[in-house]
C-alpha cells in the first residue's frame, strides 16, 4: 500500500520551484512541447506548461511590485548643537553626500560609503533619461538608481539647534539610503557677525572656531541624523 503522505510531499513542491525565472520558462516550454508531442504525464503537459509560466510571471509581477515599494522620496534630518552660528548647509555642487546605499530588490546594503554630489549624472538604462548615480547591485544584478533633489538642500539654523531638520531629499528608485557619513564641504556664517566659515569638517560630529569679530567661539557639537519618508 503506498505511503500518501511521503507521496504527496514528494510532490507538493516540484523542483521547478528552486529554479530562477528564465530556467522555469524553459521548463515551461519543455513541458508545452511534451504535451504536444502527446506524452501526457499525470497532468497534461499543456496545463503543467502554463501553470509554471503563470507562477513566474506572478513571481515576476510581485518583484517588480518590491521595487516599486522601495521607489519614493527620502529626507535626511540632520540635528545638531550650534553655538554662536548659523546657515550650515553643504557648499556646491561639488560637496559630497557620503552615504551607504541599499538594494530595493534583494536588501544588500554596500559596504563601503559611496558619495553623491550635484554634478554628477549617469544615463538610465533604455534611453530613460539620467540620476545623479545608477549602480547595478552586485548580488542580483538589478539596476538602480538615486537622484540628489536640489531644491529641497536647506541650511541649518540658528533656531534649528537641537532639533532635526531635513537638509536634502533624495528621489529613490531602488537604491535607498541608511546611513550618513558628514565630512568636509559644509558651510556656515557666525550668528551676529556673518563672519563665513568654508570647508567645515563634520567627521568628528563636532567642530570649533573662533569668530574675529564677535571675539567669542563658534562651534557644532553632538551631530547626529536620520532619514524620513517624504
Amino acid at each position: 500500500m503506498c505511503n500518501v503522505e511521503n507521496s504527496a510531499s514528494r510532490f507538493s513542491s516540484p523542483p521547478h520551484r528552486h529554479l530562477p525565472l528564465p530556467a522555469r520558462w524553459v521548463v515551461a516550454a519543455a513541458i508545452l512541447a511534451e504535451g504536444r508531442r502527446g506524452f501526457a504525464p499525470a497532468q497534461p503537459g499543456r496545463e503543467r506548461g502554463a501553470a509554471i509560466l503563470a507562477e513566474g510571471t506572478g513571481a515576476g509581477s510581485r518583484e517588480r511590485h518590491r521595487i516599486r515599494a522601495a521607489m519614493g522620496r527620502i529626507g535626511l534630518q540632520l540635528r545638531a548643537t550650534l553655538e554662536n552660528i548659523t546657515r550650515l548647509r553643504a557648499e556646491g555642487e561639488d560637496f559630497r553626500w557620503y552615504l551607504k546605499l541599499k538594494c530595493g530588490n534583494c536588501g544588500e546594503v554596500s559596504e563601503k560609503w559611496q558619495y553623491l554630489r550635484l554634478m554628477d549624472s549617469a544615463p538610465l538604462k533604455g534611453g530613460r533619461g539620467s540620476a545623479t548615480m545608477v549602480q547595478k547591485c552586485k548580488l542580483c544584478s538589478r539596476e538602480n538608481s538615486i537622484d540628489i533633489l536640489s531644491q529641497t538642500i536647506k541650511p541649518y539654523n540658528a533656531e534649528d539647534s537641537e532639533k532635526f531638520k531635513t537638509i536634502v531629499e533624495f528621489e529613490c528608485r531602488g537604491l535607498e539610503p541608511v546611513d550618513f557619513q558628514p565630512q568636509a564641504g559644509f558651510a556656515a556664517e557666525g550668528a551676529e557677525s556673518g563672519t563665513p566659515f568654508n570647508d567645515i569638517n563634520l567627521l568628528e560630529k563636532d567642530w570649533n572656531d573662533y569668530d574675529e569679530k564677535t571675539k567669542e567661539s563658534v562651534g557644532i557639537y553632538e551631530v547626529t541624523h536620520k532619514f524620513v519618508k517624504c
